[in-house]
């Protein structure tokens, strides 16, 4: 899709705009104080010390979350603002790409629909923190969508070039979180059954050919873990743990799919309304094999999400694609009607959309403080009085505390995370009973916190975190 200057400069402030004032990983945050991201950050920084993942350092997102921290942290190790970057790149991606949905029904890029459809995903609850898996794959799984429309909308054979590149995608879905790959399963099928009157043979080609490209994502990274002797510790964590380990307490299918139904209409309430009213303007525009395409793969990116165990807020940001390939159908009725071609539109459609996202992104409270006044940050300054310190994330997510003291942790289980692991729990409880580590971190909702026979709490911080407060402590070894 050719843009032109204009509208690629447009596009680009928007997508910028949008991830300063959205994602904690931005200049105008403190830092990025979520436990995820933290986590994906440590590992990345630990991968240029020469650590491996999964091997050394026990975390339990796919290899290409950490390669792209371990290249956020080349260009600065002491903060988010490579991620910042590089969560800037993937918004502009996906507005871009919003474009081309928007043409699709309009005959135009419809510019003032891009700093909306930035404001109803990046400013959702559902939008949580920044850095997420699922923030990276939007673009990915719009720019699949993008690949297979031509082929829905026209019933002809998909081009191997086509059929490659949206194997190389689901390759990189693959290896950042693998249950996110539930949108290409519904597009694969959809794509199979209205092409089927070109016979078999073009459907076992294009199974074929995906398989290639999903290889070409694949085999470097094994090839990876292969070398370095930790093939099987990527296996047994990314996927045997994912699969039988995470997410504690076993529920329901039901159970789960409603939790995720619930999740999404609080977490994503702008988003779900572009969804439903979407679907309705694309059925009375006729657009059938759209709306089967785009509901096929809707439903099993939805199972593959919420069907394994109760949701996270977070979870329901991989519909975000959907409310624009369904909005831009709603979209579409109102620009039929009333002209917004205009460019001092779409300049007052960014303006109304910045101050829409100030009000309500659920991040911007953490805009109002600074470093110093971080429990991060205060504990960093006591821990860096001592010479090489060392340092244990105990009983809880890695809360950020390595990256503020700029330490490299050197036990696997750095943090504890939600796998709920005898050996995870048992390993820390050690570090801490034999004084391995010279400080140790924790943290509590209830201001009470865990003893440790050889160590002495030197400092105590209670910091927001959303609609709580938590209480952290730090321990220094006898």
């Amino acid at each position: 899709m050719k843009l032109k200057r204009s509208e690629t400069l447009f596009i680009i402030l928007t997508g910028f705009v949008t991830m300063l004032i959205c994602t904690k990983s931005s200049p105008f945050y403190p830092t990025n104080d979520w436990v995820d991201a933290n986590c994906y950050m440590t590992v990345g920084r630990s991968m240029i010390e020469g650590k491996i993942p999964y091997r050394d350092l026990f975390e339990h997102k796919g290899p290409i979350i950490y390669i792209l921290h371990a290249v956020g942290a080349l260009i600065s190790d002491s903060s988010f603002f490579g991620i910042f970057l590089i969560e800037a790149a993937s918004c502009i991606w996906f507005l871009y790409l919003c474009c081309g949905i928007m043409r699709r029904f309009t005959g135009r890029c419809s510019l003032w629909s891009v700093p909306l459809f930035a404001m109803i995903v990046y400013s959702s609850q559902t939008f949580c923190h920044g850095d997420s898996a699922e923030e990276f794959c939007l673009p990915i799984i719009l720019c699949s969508f993008s690949l297979g429309l031509p082929t829905v909308e026209n019933g002809t054979v998909m081009s191997d070039k086509n059929v490659f590149q949206l194997g190389v995608l689901s390759g990189i879905v693959l290896w950042i979180k693998f249950n996110l790959l539930g949108f290409y399963a519904g597009a694969f099928l959809v794509i199979a059954f209205l092409s089927r009157k070109n016979g078999i043979m073009p459907i076992i080609r294009m199974c074929s050919v995906s398989v290639l490209g999903v290889a070409a994502v694949s085999l470097p990274i094994i090839l990876y873990f292969a070398v370095k002797n930790s093939l099987y510790s990527m296996t047994e964590v990314y996927f045997y743990n994912n699969i039988f380990v995470y997410g504690g307490e076993k529920t329901s299918l039901f159970k789960n799919l409603a939790n995720g139904c619930v999740f999404t209409l609080r977490f994503f309430p702008l988003g779900s309304l572009m969804i439903v009213s979407g679907i309705t303007a694309v059925l009375l525009s006729g657009k059938k094999k759209y709306a089967a395409y785009g509901l096929g793969s809707m439903l099993t990116a939805f199972l593959g999400t919420f069907a394994g165990h109760l949701s996270y807020r977070y979870y329901s940001l991989i519909l975000a694609p959907f409310a624009v390939i369904f909005g831009a159908a709603a979209i579409s009725f109102i620009s039929k009607r009333f002209d917004f071609s205009h460019s001092f539109t779409a300049a007052a459609s960014l303006i109304l959309c910045t101050i829409g996202t100030f009000i309500l992104s659920p991040n911007t409270y953490l805009m109002h403080f600074k470093k110093d006044q971080l429990p991060q940050y205060k504990f960093a300054e006591f821990i860096n009085k001592t010479e090489d310190p060392s340092l244990l994330n105990y009983g809880f997510l890695d809360g950020g505390f390595y990256l503020a003291a700029d330490i490299i942790p050197e036990q696997r289980y750095f943090c504890c995370n939600n796998m709920n692991l005898d050996e995870m729990i048992k390993s820390q409880q050690q570090c801490a009973n034999d004084g391995i580590p010279d400080f140790i971190v924790t943290r509590s909702y209830s201001g009470t916190h865990p003893d440790f026979p050889l160590y002495t709490c030197v400092a105590e911080e209670a910091f927001p975190y959303y609609d709580q407060t938590l209480h952290y402590f730090l321990f220094r070894r006898n």
